[in-house]
């Protein structure tokens, strides 16, 4: 007994080794793998990923060319190594990148509607796809002029998300475009009669260079003698709105040398030419403010003009012609050229005349301040040899200056019975 048991110890002894070594061997292979292992979307499958400590020979017994990494999604997969395990293992593809992206720069104005969010950034990249884009406090509701960044919200389909700062440039715009040079149309009767609704008329905004313009002419009969009313519509990127009225006067024959007197003939051929130079002129002459604009253009004209007798008629458009090349001209070019500018700077005036006429006619501009009518006259004269400007009744209140104030609308410190009280007062000075 004790011989065999001599002989067959080393045996048991050996196997007993080789059993805790094989034990062992596959203790350390389960603890050195990884069973189910992470990776993200879009990323190379790699056998080391399933390991501590990779060993050399770990490879994949699964087909992995079949797996599409940039689709989060969960595979069964078995893997090989140190010589003689095969294990099953659990691949899960998840995304946990955040969409990347660009902002887009906008100028926004205060009073128009706020873009979508989707329309703020570009250049979007996410393996699974954008989900949402929103501002991150909401639709912006800022007032005021300035420079501003504005966080939008980029999240893709599993949540992730990111934060571009947007800057927008906003403006607080409620001023609208302004329209130069509109003007009483005047053309003949006959049915193929065309009308240039634009002739010598400009526009601008302060803000928007390009505003939205038209005309509403359907009031307009060609053809047909009569005078129609048209409206000039000026709209700029704010949405602010001008309306301008004017008239277009179908007549009978159209004069040939112009309309005589009263300034309105606006079909003789200096039309353009004097057009240009007015609203080229008027640009320099724009003050900070109607006040400012109307003074300067009376200085001006009272300045650059001297005073001529003019022999014969002239239209509308010769007087201004005059006065911007030779410099001279009567009360008519006097009152032309300070109206002509005074059009092109967007400033409502209207003609007064002399009442009653005893030796000779005068004309000068009635001019709107705001509100308010007031009495402005460029004309040099032997007496008073300064102008009148933003005078009311009782300041132009002189024999050069009667006029039959019903005609006209009320002036500051007038009544439209101007020309009797002067009457009166002359009466009772007698």
């Amino acid at each position: 007994m004790y011989k065999i048991i001599a002989k067959i110890g080393p045996i048991l002894y050996v196997a007993a080794i080789v059993v805790t070594t094989v034990v062992l061997t596959i203790r350390d292979a389960n603890r050195n793998l990884i069973k189910e292992a992470v990776i993200e979307a879009g990323s190379d499958i790699d056998v080391s990923v399933f390991f501590k400590n990779c060993p050399d020979d770990a490879e994949f017994v699964t087909d992995v060319s079949q797996v599409d990494t940039s689709v989060p999604s969960v595979y069964q997969l078995k893997v090989r190594y140190d010589e003689a395990f095969v294990k099953d293992v659990t691949l899960r593809i998840e995304d946990h990148t955040a969409p990347k992206g660009i902002a887009l720069p906008k100028n926004q104005y205060a009073s128009r509607e706020w873009p979508d969010a989707s329309e703020c950034v570009g250049c979007l990249y996410d393996l699974s796809g954008i989900a949402k884009i929103e501002y991150r406090d909401g639709t912006p509701a800022i007032q005021f002029t300035g420079d501003y960044l504005i966080p939008v919200v980029v999240t893709d389909w599993y949540d992730n998300s990111t934060v571009i700062d947007v800057p927008f440039h906003v403006t607080d715009d409620h001023n609208a475009p302004l329209f130069y040079g509109i003007h009483d149309i005047y053309i003949d009767d006959s049915e193929d009669a065309k009308i240039d609704y634009f002739e010598g008329v400009t526009y601008e905004d302060d803000y928007d260079e390009s505003p939205k313009v038209a005309v509403d002419e359907t009031n307009v009969v060609i053809g047909q003698e009569g005078v129609y009313e048209i409206t000039y519509k000026a709209m700029d990127a704010a949405g602010n709105i001008r309306l301008q009225k004017a008239n277009v006067h179908v007549v009978k024959q159209r004069a040939t040398n112009g309309t005589y007197g009263a300034g309105g003939g606006w079909d003789s051929n200096r039309h353009n030419d004097v057009y240009k130079m007015a609203n080229a002129l008027a640009k320099k002459l724009k003050g900070k403010n109607t006040t400012e604009t109307v003074k300067n253009i009376v200085s001006y004209v009272h300045s650059h003009v001297w005073y001529t007798t003019v022999r014969g008629n002239q239209t509308f458009e010769d007087a201004v012609y005059q006065a911007f090349t030779k410099h001279s001209g009567d009360c008519y070019g006097y009152y032309c050229t300070v109206k002509i500018l005074l059009d092109c700077s967007g400033i409502p005036n209207m003609m007064v005349k002399r009442y009653p006429v005893k030796n000779a006619g005068h004309y000068w501009n009635l001019v709107k301040y705001g509100d308010t009518w007031y009495h402005c006259d460029s004309t040099v004269y032997q007496y008073h040899r300064g102008s009148f400007i933003k005078a009311t009744d009782k300041k132009i209140g002189d024999a050069h200056h009667r006029f039959d104030g019903s005609c006209l609308p009320v002036r500051a410190g007038g009544t439209p019975e101007y020309v009797k009280d002067l009457e009166k007062e002359s009466k009772n000075k007698t």
